[in-house]
């Protein structure tokens, strides 16, 4: 599924305009019919139903009178409201039929709304940017102060296409019938919120998703997820399927290895070696018998590499480290390994010296935030899965700031670090250095738990061991691991479910898929 922003969806209306000679009034007919199908399948139970179209003095009032008159003509009682001036265009000329047929109501909007059964929200359409303000504030607050069903025409009055951020107030719509193409505010946060159930419908521009150009934004699904996963052979062995070396968990948080480990032997990896400090060894032998371990410590407990362009010969244990890294797929590096000094100098000598993909997470984020340079100078391709405070630490911009402008937040830092950029919410946003963006639709509230992205830095590491590239991996991780978190929750409730559960639900997704 393909998502645009509101300037590339009116570039898109303009090429079938000029280019194809579609009179624009004729898009704004096919875009009310195709939004009084789904009104008139929503008052189906209603007897005598009467429905007030409220209309700003855009193009998306111009939808609402449109929708207004094809309403009447189906016997509908419908009542048309302007909230605004300066109608031009071809919403005037619809405003002008809407007037000559007796639709346009004198009557106050709080006079008309209580005895509404549904309520046609068409105020202001995808450019709209920043906050509503003044009286239509209070046009939209009667609007959501009703029990009737409300439909919004493309998108909830007051939500931003581009970001779903809503200013200062915004329709809450039952169904958002939206035209052409998804917009990206459809999807994200907080602007999912208010578009309740939408639907894109088409208006007769021929191949909307052929006139995109390069870089846009997709939302993935889980048919293209299931064409990238890599097959199963049955003639295979753990060789095949790739090896993960995991640099994971220290003494007071040994679990995060734990859960990495298993999540990338239930993503299909064929070999997991734990690299890990003493504690953090005996926890995975204790609870995960199929993991190797090797101790990757100094006498003090600190995780050491003594820089791995060098085979290091006074130490066995040293030797080991760099050889499970030398064997290894891929490396996952960071989940709980603590914030001290050492920790810092160990994740700059593996990105400086390791020669393989890596998946890089929690403490060896805030390693790198302390110090850029550190992915700067790293040596292989990387994928970082940062949360909004993580990654508010790595930009220096404000958590708000970073939950404001995701897409954009996450964009930015992949481009200018060459980073595959993995920015964990609601709706994960995937980012490569060339532009390229997923959306991620899985997801439940059940993974708001501590060691949930440890599940997932295990589940891109499996992937990119059995041979996906890091940025599809990434893509098919999220899927999957939000996937499994919503399985887990469907059986134990989003309040029970514990970071292990969805590590455990990862193999039933890929069953699925």
């Amino acid at each position: 599924m393909r998502l645009v922003t509101s300037t590339q969806m009116r570039a898109i209306e303009e090429r079938a305009v000029k280019a194809l000679g579609i009179p624009s009034i004729l898009l704004m007919e096919n875009a009310a019919q195709q939004t009084v199908k789904h009104i008139m399948a929503l008052l189906e139970s209603k007897s005598d139903p009467k429905v007030v179209v409220v209309c700003g003095p855009g193009n998306n009032g111009g939808d609402g009178f449109a929708i207004a008159r094809l309403l009447h003509v189906k016997g509908i009682k419908v009542q048309a409201v302007l909230a605004g001036d300066n109608v031009k265009g071809d919403a005037l000329t619809n405003l002008q039929i809407a007037k000559k047929m007796g639709l346009l109501s004198e009557a106050p909007l709080n006079a008309l709304l209580p005895s509404a059964d549904l309520i046609v929200d068409a105020l202001f359409g995808t450019g709209l940017k920043g906050a509503i303000a003044g009286e239509l504030v209070d046009v939209i607050e009667a609007i959501n102060g009703q029990s009737a069903v409300v439909v919004s025409v493309d998108i909830p009055s007051g939500v931003e296409a581009d970001t779903g951020k809503v200013g200062s107030v915004a329709v809450r719509a039952h169904t958002t019938v939206a035209y052409g193409l998804a917009k990206v505010g459809h999807i994200l946060f907080p602007g999912t919120e208010y578009a309740g159930h939408v639907v894109v419908e088409d208006i007769s521009i021929p191949s909307p998703q052929d006139m995109l150009v390069s870089g846009d934004v997709h939302l993935e699904i889980l048919e293209d997820i299931t064409n990238v996963l890599p097959a199963r052979h049955a003639r295979s062995n753990k060789g095949t399927h790739g090896r993960v070396c995991v640099l994971a968990g220290c003494n007071d948080m040994p679990g995060a290895a734990v859960l990495c480990c298993k999540a990338a032997y239930k993503a299909g990896a064929g070999l997991v070696h734990a690299c890990v400090v003493p504690e953090v060894a005996r926890v995975i032998q204790t609870s995960s018998p199929e993991v190797i371990t090797t101790i990757a410590a100094d006498k003090n407990g600190h995780y050491v590499s003594r820089n791995l362009s060098q085979l290091v010969t006074d130490s066995n244990q040293l030797d080991a480290l760099y050889q499970a890294i030398k064997n290894a797929s891929v490396v996952a590096l960071g989940p709980g390994i603590g914030r001290n000094p050492a920790v810092q100098a160990f994740v700059r000598d593996v990105l400086v010296h390791c020669d393989k993909p890596m998946v890089i997470d929690a403490d060896a984020l805030m390693a790198i935030a302390a110090d850029k340079s550190i992915l700067e100078n790293k040596k292989a391709p990387c994928v970082i899965t940062p949360h909004p405070g993580e990654m508010a630490a790595l930009t220096g911009l404000s958590i708000q700031a970073v939950l404001e402008d995701i897409v954009g937040c996450a964009k930015a830092f992949a481009q200018e670090y060459g980073v595959v950029t993995l920015l964990k919410d609601a709706r994960t946003i995937i980012a490569a250095p060339d532009g390229r963006t997923f959306i991620n639709p899985t997801g439940t509230p059940a993974l708001a738990k501590a060691g949930s992205g440890d599940v997932l830095t295990g589940v891109i590491a499996a992937f990119i061991a059995q041979g996906l590239d890091i940025f599809m991996a990434a893509v098919a991780g999220a899927y999957v691991h939000g996937r499994a978190g919503q399985l887990a929750a469907k059986d134990l409730s989003v309040y029970g479910v514990a970071a292990g559960d969805v590590a455990e639900y990862v193999g039933r997704v890929m069953e699925m898929c």
